[in-house]
């Protein structure tokens, strides 16, 4: 049986006359159970029987402060990442326009580098998609006073994007009708394409400087209501975004624009009929010069193949933008 005594400890008293006291003690920084000692009697080492069952009362002290330290870092991180889970999208999405706008800064024209334009902006917008859908983005935007600024951007983003598609499939259809000239040995024919391609140069070209004017009249929208920076933080990102987006497509649209070169170095539209020269047409129809026509098919081709992945980079671009444009609405305009 057990008894309490003295104050000290529980005393449990055994069969065998034995004795034994259990203590707890707790340290200054938490608490162990240092176990029972045995107090002896008689010489006799105690031994509790089968039906004592000693039961220590009290109650354990608070864990280890060396435990509670080893255990801050995760909580904090836990409480972090759950009350601020839009930091790896932030963080993705500002990595993103770093790289887009280092593009911007070095790229010169052509088609080549618009591809890689392309890429870029496909991956930021990408990054944009992810950070806007989650709930402490879609707040900061939508508290932001001016949060429509960033939604006509993207707006004027997936307008200009499916023009620049459509531009794209005039674009190929022209050079459809240039290499079927050139077989045939129709001067007629590369003419008309030529001159198509110069209109869609133009389209071009209004569309780049289109973008330019987006870009230069985008400033940051400003929270109305400041929770932390973060809040700040996401808003002025996504406005940067944008504005990044503007100015890559700017270049992008310039540099296909700048592919008219390479047409206008093959065929050149002037009275002489030095153009079919190029080409190695010979004005009234007569018959391509068989040493010449390889090297301009060649050409015509490769310039078609560089618009296709053109037109390929183009339509993942348009997708993301109507991805972010109906993210938006949704944060702009919730159920």
């Amino acid at each position: 049986m057990a008894r309490w005594e003295n104050g000290s400890g529980w005393k449990c008293v055994g069969p065998a006359g034995g004795e034994r006291t259990a203590q707890m003690n707790c340290s200054s920084a938490g608490t162990h159970l240092w176990g029972a000692r045995t107090r002896p009697r008689d010489d006799h080492v105690a031994k509790l029987g089968s039906s004592a069952n000693p039961t220590f009362g009290g109650r354990l002290c608070p864990a280890r402060t060396t435990a509670r330290k080893a255990a801050a870092p995760t909580a904090a991180a836990h409480a972090r990442s759950a009350s601020e889970p839009c930091h790896p999208a932030l963080a993705r999405l500002h990595g993103t326009v770093r790289a887009l706008r280092a593009w911007s800064r070095s790229c010169g024209s052509g088609s080549g580098r618009a591809v890689d334009g392309l890429a870029l902006l496909e991956a930021v917008l990408a990054a944009l998609g992810d950070l806007l859908a989650t709930p402490r983005a879609a707040a900061a935007i939508h508290h932001a006073a001016d949060d429509d600024q960033v939604l006509d951007g993207l707006l004027v983003l997936a307008d200009a994007y499916g023009t620049f598609e459509s531009a794209l499939l005039a674009a190929k259809q022209t050079l459809a009708d240039a290499q079927a000239g050139a077989r045939r040995g129709d001067g007629a024919v590369v003419a008309a394409s030529v001159r198509a391609h110069r209109r869609t140069e133009k389209e071009l070209h209004r569309l780049a400087a289109t973008m330019r004017h987006a870009a230069s009249r985008r400033a940051a929208p400003v929270p109305s209501v400041v929770a932390d920076a973060t809040d700040t933080e996401v808003v002025i990102v996504v406005a940067e975004a944008t504005v990044a987006a503007a100015e890559a497509s700017a270049i992008v649209f310039s540099g296909c624009a700048d592919m008219s070169p390479d047409v206008s170095a093959m065929v050149r539209t002037v009275p002489s009929h030095k153009w079919l020269a190029r080409l190695g047409v010979a004005p009234g129809g007569t018959k391509v010069a068989p040493e010449m026509a390889p090297a301009a098919l060649q050409r015509l081709e490769e310039l078609e193949g560089r618009i296709a992945g053109l037109e390929s980079e183009s339509q993942k671009v348009f997708r993301r933008l109507l991805q972010a444009r109906v993210l938006l609405l949704n944060i702009h305009n919730p159920l």
